[in-house]
């Protein structure tokens, strides 16, 4: 359920690391210019490689789709957060929607960002922002650690549900954080609500460009084979782009 994991799709994806690019830069959403011209070298390596579309491993990187439109010519979705509009129109006016987030409050401060970029006003009533920074276990995230899924899986189901009784009129949820995907079929089993995430968001962008076997035209497209090429982090740099990277050892 990790975006950066290939094993999440269903279909081949290829990964590019962005030199310098932290947590915090897309946190305040405010690249330099070094950083600046590695993200958009990265944008323009991942099409030539043959990308169909573009995302980021943070939901806070809405703060670069504009940069990262202006210079693909593919899809781009650098945050789930895109999917809101689209799940807000899909039910009535006073149903709400619970935003699932790493944490509430630097969800907030991205505030001008979503609304310019997405249209996600996070003061609009209809969506409850959620913060995930005091579940045991969930703030390694924060710390760029592994979490330990297994035992934080249940802390978030009880986090949901407690939010559900108080506000039964929550239609749906939306994982802003592309940390929280792993624990998207357990909300859907838990709550028996439509859960979207980072990987339903790529897959809503993909599967425009893929071949639907059920009807139409047929086999125009290479049958991919289903084997999943491991990444590790940094492996498409060069070894001068890997000593700009902070998180490469």
């Amino acid at each position: 359920g990790d975006v950066d994991c290939p094993g999440s799709y269903d279909y081949e994806v290829v990964y590019r690391c962005v030199p310098g690019l932290t947590f915090e830069i897309a946190r305040t959403g405010m690249m330099t210019y070094q950083v600046q011209q590695q993200f958009t070298a990265a944008v323009k390596w991942l099409e030539m490689r043959g990308a169909s579309g573009i995302t980021g491993d943070c939901g806070f990187m809405m703060a670069f789709q504009p940069l990262a439109r202006d210079v693909a010519s593919v899809p781009v979705f650098m945050s789930p957060m895109l999917q809101c509009p689209m799940v807000s129109v899909a039910f009535d006016y006073y149903d709400r929607i619970m935003v699932l987030t790493a944490d509430g409050k630097n969800l907030k401060d991205q505030k001008e960002v979503f609304l310019a970029h997405c249209g996600f006003d996070v003061d609009d009533a209809r969506f409850l922002i959620v913060g995930c920074q005091d579940v045991p276990g969930y703030n390694a995230a924060a710390k760029g650690e592994k979490v330990n899924v297994e035992k934080v899986t249940p802390f978030i189901c009880e986090l949901v549900r407690g939010h559900l009784d108080k506000c039964p009129d929550i239609r749906s949820i939306l994982l802003e954080c592309t940390e929280l995907p792993p624990y998207a079929d357990s909300l859907r089993m838990a709550t028996g609500l439509p859960v979207w995430d980072a990987i339903t968001c790529a897959d809503f962008f993909i599967s425009a460009r893929k071949d639907n076997p059920r009807f139409g035209l047929n086999q125009w497209q290479n049958d991919w084979d289903g084997v999943v090429k491991e990444y590790t982090l940094g492996q498409n740099l060069t070894p001068d782009e890997r000593s700009q990277a902070k998180h490469i050892k």
